[in-house]
């Protein structure tokens, strides 16, 4: 068998190409996030403006309008420093409007457990070492 270079020479590189083929592990399942409350008492965005267009009053308070409170929730790799940008690796979901300012999911304590959850399926591989 060895006398034929050819056949030597196919055998070493089927050979290399079994070591060199990686396994793929699926995975599959939910991530749930389970929302207790919202506290938003000054009614602010993230960079301290009001929610909607009214000026703040003179405690520092936005208006009586409250805010369209909703949830974004994106899944990715892990991250030394959070980027807000970039894909969702993992899957990502968008509730709708939610509440105001302030409030509170009354079926998180007991009872109904799916008041407030947020629940994004996911399905991936990855190459096992």
């Amino acid at each position: 068998m060895w006398n034929n270079p050819g056949k030597a020479h196919r055998f070493f590189i089927l050979c290399f190409l079994l070591t060199v083929c990686t396994e793929v592990c699926q995975s599959s399942g939910y991530f749930e996030l389970q929302l207790i409350s919202v506290e938003n008492p000054r009614g602010q965005l993230l960079n301290g403006d009001c929610c909607d267009s009214e000026g703040r009053q003179a405690d520092g308070n936005c208006g009586l309008d409250e805010c369209d409170t909703y949830f974004r929730v994106c899944l990715k790799e892990y991250q030394q420093e959070v980027k807000i940008g970039g894909p969702c690796t993992y899957g990502s979901e968008i509730t709708k409007v939610i509440g105001g300012n302030t409030f509170q999911f009354r079926g998180s304590q007991k009872g109904s457990h799916d008041t407030g959850k947020i629940v994004i399926p996911f399905q991936f591989s990855w190459p096992v070492s």
